[in-house]
């Protein structure tokens, strides 16, 4: 998919349109859109958060009593 394209083809349609309730439509959608915490990331913590992902789905994980274990010397439990 070209993302350009696509948004090209979305605006072409948005222009030309007269039907106000499809513009109505686009205006709520975009209002009511929350951003995503993870866009708001830099592209460092990005990688790092996948990398985890990657690592969880991998099966490659500390169990939560260990992980207090390990941190509990500073105090987190």
């Amino acid at each position: 998919m070209n993302l350009q394209a696509e948004k090209l083809d979305i605006l072409q349609t948005i222009i030309s349109t007269n039907d106000e309730s499809l513009i109505m439509d686009v205006k709520a959608f975009l209002s009511g859109r929350k951003d995503d915490w993870f866009d708001e990331l830099s592209e460092e913590q990005q990688k790092d958060v996948l990398a985890g992902l990657a690592e969880a789905d991998n099966g490659d994980t500390v169990p939560h009593a260990e992980a207090v274990k390990l941190f509990g010397k500073w105090g987190l439990k």
